[in-house]
């Protein structure tokens, strides 16, 4: 033990800033700084002046003298001494339990005090660190965000005495929620993301007193046209659910259920079951609009359209195997990209290039793999939208010109703006459908 203490990194003395902290910025937070100097119990004493004096042993001798020589003989000089000095002795030990009782509050009260102010300029100096990592943060730099679970028990703390009954039979689902609000801020942002419970879509159950129920339920019975694009948060069952109109019976049916599905810090804890909820409504979305294009089609006797079921290479930023959006993004381009946009797959490899301060970012490959497949086919979404939003409006345009040809020829009606690009194609569909009627004329 001894050789190991005279190794020279416990040698005493030297400077200390060339540890591991050596070349970083952040100052620390311990000592407050120069404008917001601690202070101790003795500083606090200080402030108060000296305490008031109590009966001391002065005090004793001096009551103890007068005694003596007033008081008559009581038998020999001893008794005398110490029937006189009895209650001065007496006062002195309770004079001296007082002060020492005194000073002993005083200390608690000085510390106490000492502690409180320390304790909110710890708060003050933590409040301006945060400040300063949130802007860190918009450069791409340290993340804020704490752990989703250890989030939502704060925030079950905070509610589970709440007055909103919801808040307090359903505790765990509800700060689960307020967790999805502030941690799954893009997916809300899409503006089809509610709470059951705060849309008033939970109800009080009808069975309340039958055992083995909930106290609140699902009212299927207060959906209408449109919520089947939107996903609901159950904090009873604490899972996202769709709903969907039944044909047959013309009322609303559970969809489709999927419990959370937290992330890694990595990935900001987001959650992935709400991600392919939305994806689901998505392309129901999708789909009720085709089948409402045909619709259309069959009504008009417009042509069919022919719906490309895969994008292209010519349609996806990153490079595939398959040349689509769902294929898979090879290695080579992973490491060439992370290269090109300061992107690191480990801690060391980070530390050596500098860090945060010279841009680099650390990224699990697997994530950033998945990052710029999300890319692909945000995409080739985009442009299946900009593809469907120019039929969906050529179709308009030919129903248009089908039902206004006379008039517009004739020159008595004007030609929407929107649909004067889609001339050219409407003439021709037309003209192909003079040649099939001519056709089937003669063969008649």
């Amino acid at each position: 033990m001894s050789r190991v203490l005279k190794r020279p990194m416990f040698s005493l003395g030297g400077s200390t800033s060339a540890g591991i902290t050596s070349g970083l910025s952040r100052r620390g937070y311990h000592a407050g700084g120069t404008d917001r100097p601690r202070t101790t119990p003795q500083e606090i004493l200080q402030g108060y002046g000296q305490a008031p004096r109590g009966y001391n042993v002065y005090d004793f001798l001096t009551e103890w003298g007068l005694n003596m020589a007033s008081s008559p003989p009581m038998g020999n000089v001893i008794q005398t001494a110490a029937g006189t000095a009895k209650e001065p002795y007496s006062k002195m030990v309770e004079g001296k339990g007082r002060a020492g009782q005194l000073e002993y509050a005083m200390r608690a009260q000085a510390s106490d005090a000492a502690r409180a102010h320390n304790l909110a300029l710890k708060k003050m100096d933590l409040q301006e660190y945060l400040g300063e990592l949130a802007a860190d943060k918009k450069g791409g730099g340290y993340s804020l965000m704490k752990p989703r679970p250890i989030y939502e028990l704060e925030v079950a703390e905070i509610i589970k005495n709440n007055k909103n009954e919801m808040d307090q039979l359903y505790t765990d689902g509800q700060s689960k929620w307020r967790a999805s609000v502030y941690f799954d801020k893009a997916s809300h942002d899409k503006g089809n993301v509610f709470s059951a419970a705060d849309t008033g879509l939970l109800v009080k159950n009808p069975d309340e007193d039958t055992k083995n129920t909930t106290p609140y339920v699902v009212d299927l019975t207060k959906f209408k046209e449109g919520d089947q694009y939107n996903v609901y948060w159950d904090s009873i069952d604490k899972e996202w659910f769709t709903v969907n109109l039944n044909e047959q019976t013309q009322k609303w049916e559970i969809d489709k259920t999927k419990s959370m599905s937290i992330g890694s810090e990595t990935e900001d804890f987001k959650d992935s079951s709400l991600i392919e909820m939305q994806n689901f409504i998505e392309n129901k979305k999708e789909v009720d609009e085709n089948e409402r294009l045909l619709d259309l089609k069959e009504k008009t006797n417009l042509p069919e359209v022919k719906i490309t079921e895969e994008i292209k290479l010519k349609d996806i930023i990153h490079p595939t195997s398959d040349g689509t959006a769902t294929g898979e993004i090879s290695d080579e381009y992973i490491v060439q990209y992370a290269n090109d946009n300061k992107i690191v797959f480990t801690s060391e490899e980070f530390k050596e290039k500098g860090g945060a301060g010279s841009g680099y970012k650390i990224m699990n490959k697997l994530f950033l793999k998945n990052k710029l497949k999300q890319a692909n086919q945000k995409e080739t979404r985009k442009i299946k939208a900009e593809e469907k939003k120019l039929k969906r409006e050529e179709e308009q345009a030919w129903f248009w010109y089908d039902r206004w040809w006379d008039r517009y020829e004739a020159g008595t009606i004007t030609v929407p703006e929107r649909f004067k690009k889609h001339l050219d194609s409407y003439q021709i569909y037309k003209a192909e459908k003079i040649e099939k009627q001519l056709k089937a004329a003669k063969k008649n």
